[in-house]
C-alpha cells in the first residue's frame, strides 16, 4: 500500500506542484486507522488492537516515503512544504494525582505520539510507553510477537525528520483518569485511561499546543481544523463564542508561550458531509441548503466574524478580554 501511495503522490506533485505549495500526506490517520479496528467505520475491519496498529505502521512508512520523494525530486523546483495532519483532543488529567497526570501523557502518546514520535521526535520510533504497553499486553495474551509492528533501525532513521510542519486538528477536551477501558485486545485497553467528560476548553487547547511544541521542538505548527458542531441555523453565536475562546488561547500560546503556530484554518467554510454523521452535523460558517438543486449557500453570523479575523489578521479588540 505504501508503494501505491508513493505513485499516487508522484502524480499529484507532477501535475499540481507548480501551484500547490502546502501538502498534507494524510489527514487524521488515527481516525481512519480505527476503521481497521471496528465495524461501522470504513473500511469496517473488525481487528481491534491489531488492524489499527498495522494500518498505523503502513501510514507512517508511506508518509516518510512521500516526503523523501518530494524532498529529493521536487522541492528544488517547486519550493513547497510537506507535512502530516494529526488529530488530538485536549487530554487533561481529571485530578491533581500523579496517576492521572501520567494517564494524560499516556493518552497523548497513544492518540498523537504514535504517529508523531516516529516523524518529529529526536529519537524517532514509537513512544516508549506505547511500545512497552503493547508489547507487555501482547505477551500476556500469549502471542508470539507484539501486536504493534517494529521498525528496523534503518527505517527509524529514514522516517525521523520526514516532515516540514505539523498539522493539527483539534476540537474539544477529554479529562482522563488512569484505568482500564475497552475490549482485549484494543488500543483503548493498551492506553489504560478512562475519560470523565468532554468539553470545549480553550485553556486546554493552549496547554496542548505547549505540549506539542515541547515534545517536538523545531517544527512549525498549522492548525488545519478547529471548529464548532451544531444542528444548524444562521444565528450561530455559540460558534462565534467558540472561535473567540480558541483564537484567544491560540494568541496566548503564540505571543506569551512562544509556540510556533504559523497558520490557522477554521473547519469549515461550509456545511458538508461528515463521514458517518452525514449531513446532520453542521460545522460551516456558511449554511448549505442540501434540499436545493443549487445547494444554496448562505452566510451564518459566524461568517462575518471569521471574515474580519482573516481580513485583519488579528482577533478584533472587542473580543479580547
Amino acid at each position: 500500500m505504501a508503494d501505491y501511495f508513493v505513485e499516487y503522490a508522484r502524480i499529484l506533485f507532477e501535475n499540481f506542484g507548480d501551484r500547490v505549495k502546502w501538502w498534507i500526506t494524510f489527514n487524521e490517520p488515527a481516525v481512519f486507522a480505527n476503521g481497521y479496528a471496528s465495524v461501522g467505520f470504513a473500511p469496517s475491519q473488525n481487528a481491534s488492537g491489531i488492524g489499527d496498529y498495522l494500518s498505523t505502521h503502513t501510514v507512517i512508512k508511506a508518509h516518510a516515503r512521500v516526503w523523501h520523494l518530494y524532498h529529493e525530486q521536487y522541492r528544488a523546483t517547486q519550493n513547497g512544504s510537506v507535512g502530516i495532519t494529526l488529530n488530538i483532543n485536549g487530554l487533561e488529567p481529571a485530578t491533581n494525582s500523579t496517576e492521572d497526570a501520567e494517564a494524560s501523557d499516556r493518552a497523548r502518546q497513544f492518540q498523537m505520539g504514535i504517529f508523531a514520535h516516529p516523524i518529529f521526535s529526536a529519537d524517532g520510533d514509537y513512544p516508549a510507553v506505547v511500545r512497552e504497553r503493547v508489547d507487555a499486553n501482547s505477551a500476556a495474551e500469549g502471542r508470539p510477537r507484539s501486536r504493534l509492528p517494529s521498525f528496523t533501525q534503518e527505517e527509524v532513521q529514514y522516517i525521523r525528520g520526514s516532515a516540514d510542519f505539523i498539522g493539527l486538528n483539534h476540537y474539544s477536551t477529554d479529562f482522563v483518569t488512569s484505568g482500564e477501558k475497552g475490549t482485549s485486545p484494543s488500543k483503548s485497553r493498551d492506553t489504560g485511561v478512562g475519560t470523565s467528560r468532554n468539553e470545549a476548553s480553550p485553556s486546554a487547547f493552549r496547554s496542548l499546543l505547549n505540549w506539542i511544541a515541547n515534545e517536538y521542538p523545531g517544527y512549525p505548527i498549522i492548525i488545519t481544523e478547529n471548529g464548532w458542531k451544531d444542528k444548524g441555523g444562521r444565528n450561530d453565536n455559540e460558534r462565534i463564542d467558540y472561535y473567540i475562546g480558541f483564537l484567544g488561547a491560540l494568541l496566548e500560546a503564540v505571543n506569551t508561550d512562544g509556540v510556533p503556530v504559523i497558520g490557522y484554518t477554521t473547519w469549515s467554510l461550509m456545511d458538508n458531509l461528515e463521514w458517518n454523521l452525514g449531513f446532520t452535523s453542521k460545522l460551516g460558517v456558511y449554511e448549505v441548503d442540501f434540499s436545493s438543486p443549487n445547494r444554496t449557500r448562505t452566510p451564518k453570523d459566524s461568517a462575518a466574524f471569521i471574515a474580519e479575523v482573516y481580513g485583519s489578521g488579528q482577533l478584533p479588540e472587542q473580543y479580547i478580554w
